[in-house]
């Protein structure tokens, strides 16, 4: 397959687009999950707020694992197992760092958690769709 510089930006932007989406979701969703756990409500600042920094973390982290670590893996694996590594993370950020760091913790946790999260999910991924080999893609008819 012929890789051509305009297709290469082509997914680029596509990757950067997808991952400020799907960032900003993760962190509505992580938000609104914290938030109905501790005070009972949604305060719409703190969803604002962390929608912009989901969006901003996924369009960096979403190209950059899509050209590393995850090439081999399905398209909805990869938005599906990043989206819940990063939900779970920023839990375990701000319930880790969040918490006893109050309050400057809880800036920083569920940043930082929701990296590590990424992460974790992307590598895990890597590891469940590795690379195969050459020889074994090519199939070649037995002449009889």
């Amino acid at each position: 397959m012929k890789r051509s510089p305009a297709r290469i930006l082509a997914v680029t932007a596509g990757l950067v687009a997808g991952g400020a989406l799907f960032g900003s979701l993760s962190a509505a969703v992580a938000i609104t999950l914290l938030m109905a756990l501790l005070r009972g409500g949604v305060w719409t600042p703190f969803l604002l707020a962390a929608v912009r920094i989901g969006a901003q973390l996924g369009a960096v982290l979403l190209p950059i694992a899509g050209w590393t670590l995850l090439r081999r893996v399905p398209l909805w694996r990869t938005l599906t197992g990043t989206i819940v590594g990063t939900v779970t993370g920023s839990i375990v950020g701000t319930v880790v760092v969040g918490m006893p760091l109050y309050p400057f913790g809880l800036t920083i946790g569920p940043v930082f958690g929701a990296i590590a999260g990424f992460l974790w999910a992307a590598i895990r991924l890597r590891r469940r769709f590795p690379a195969v080999a050459v020889a074994e893609r090519i199939r070649v008819p037995h002449g009889g």
